[in-house]
């Protein structure tokens, strides 16, 4: 027997076994692979949009409605985007969305958290978007962030954390730089209120100014909402006791006249306005509704984040289309015409807003939003705990085509509309609801590059 050979092949046995296990330590000290978005829990998300609606509830006064919509809609882009490289085969929003530049890349070959990198932008663009916010108020973002960062340092390396962070906060950047651009303007300076048989004038008690004439002129996420406007008024204007619009108006104050506990609380549940402490502005009467939706659906983060970025388009483009069909038709209030041709004592159960009738406002940016939910998820049971904050009960539909047409009669009840003004209204918004359903966000097969 040969020792030295035996010692020799031994030894290098043992080296070639040092050196496998070398190289198997080095994979096991490897950074945790982070899960996909598609499979990350989106409860960061839903802490988020609920911590935010808490804390706007009290701001006083409240952020200007139209301008928290817009805001929120470039946050739910800015959040798909923060998650969007973690979707297998997805799509960015800059190749379907106008005027939208190119969003940050991440880094090749490297790991991210899309659940950091989704509490990075939302606190970022949150703080960046949203008026009103004290010192206190970002103090408090500043510590949900900390705190949720806390919690992924258990699962995951400081450089994935930090890395994931500043993707989140890039895209946050990005998205905000591309809103200065926009050309939002809820101003009436230098508009003249046209005048002509039935047109719209200033309603009571305020007798305002009108908002958002030059809405339309604001670039919208969609191509499509350029120029997309309601049809002519279906019904020709008309004084004459024996027509078709005086029976219209009529409709509305008898319905006014007799409103039962039941209208009431419904035209309040859909008023969504009043001031801080007593009513819920709409996004967060929506982002409530929409939230709700995807946690009784168990969405992850990533279908999470689709769906807050295609209710966010409709939170944007939702008012500029329905606002060009104001301002394009300046129909009269139904307060203005009863008071004038009815009686002159009554008054609307809500309070009317500063601008024209045709089409309705809560359906138009209500609804688009409402369709997406229902395009996604079928049309679903839902319950509308928007109100539990004020020992409120929560609303209860059977599907969101029922709390879709609840929605749309509530503005007769308090009203405000005519009947057939809501008829149009839900078929334009459903339109648009539907073409913001139809953006793909994976690629198909036979495309390789988007």
């Amino acid at each position: 027997m040969n020792l030295p050979l035996i010692k020799k092949a031994q030894s290098l046995k043992l080296l070639f076994l040092i050196t496998i296990l070398s190289v198997l330590s080095g994979c096991v000290k490897r950074d945790h692979i982070p899960p996909t978005a598609t499979e990350e829990s989106a409860d960061v998300v839903y802490d988020w949009y609920k911590f935010i609606a808490r804390m706007q509830l009290r701001v006083n006064p409240q952020p200007v409605l139209l301008l928290n919509n817009r805001n929120f809609g470039y946050i739910g882009v800015g959040l798909y985007e923060a998650v969007r490289p973690g979707i297998k085969n997805s799509v960015s929003l800059s190749s379907k969305l106008y005027q939208m530049p190119p969003m940050p890349a991440t880094q090749t070959r490297r790991d991210y958290s899309w659940s950091a990198s989704a509490n990075a932008a939302l606190a970022s663009m949150f703080k960046q978007f949203l008026a009103g916010l004290s010192n206190a108020d970002k103090t408090s973002i500043d510590s949900l962030e900390n705190a949720n960062n806390n919690r992924f340092r258990l699962s995951i390396s400081d450089d994935v954390l930090n890395r994931s962070q500043g993707f989140g906060r890039s895209i946050a950047t990005a998205i905000y730089n591309w809103s200065t651009t926009d050309n939002f303007n809820l101003s009436s300076v230098g508009y003249v209120v046209p005048v002509f048989p039935g047109s719209w004038v200033p309603t009571p008690p305020a007798f305002a100014n009108p908002v958002g004439p030059f809405l339309k002129d604001s670039r919208p996420f969609l191509e499509y909402s350029l120029t997309a406007t309601a049809p002519p008024i279906p019904i020709p204007y008309s004084e004459n006791p024996s027509s078709e619009f005086y029976k219209a108006a009529k409709e509305v104050y008898d319905i006014g006249k007799a409103l039962t506990p039941e209208q009431k609380a419904i035209a309040d549940w859909w008023a969504d306005a009043g001031g801080s402490g007593t009513g819920v502005p709409a996004p967060y009467h929506l982002l409530s509704i929409i939230t709700e939706v995807l946690e009784s659906q168990r969405a992850q983060l990533g279908k999470a984040a689709e769906v807050y970025a295609k209710t966010g388009i409709g939170h944007k483009d939702g008012p500029i289309v329905t606002f060009r069909s104001k301002f394009q038709y300046n129909l009269i209030r139904p307060v203005t015409y009863i008071q004038r041709h009815i009686d002159a004592s009554w008054q609307s159960y809500l309070i009317n807003p500063p601008y024209p009738e045709y089409i309705s406002g809560l359906v138009g940016l209500y609804c688009p939003i409402f369709q997406v939910l229902k395009r996604e998820f079928g049309d679903i049971a839902v319950n509308d705990n928007a109100y539990a904050w004020r020992g409120l009960a929560p609303r209860r539909y059977a599907s969101i085509t029922q709390m879709m047409e609840e929605a749309s009669t509530s503005r007769v009840y308090g009203g405000l509309h005519y009947q057939f003004t809501q008829n149009v209204s839900l078929v334009v918004a459903k339109d648009l609801g539907n073409k913001i359903a139809d953006i793909k966000l994976v690629k198909s097969r036979d495309h390789k590059s988007e």
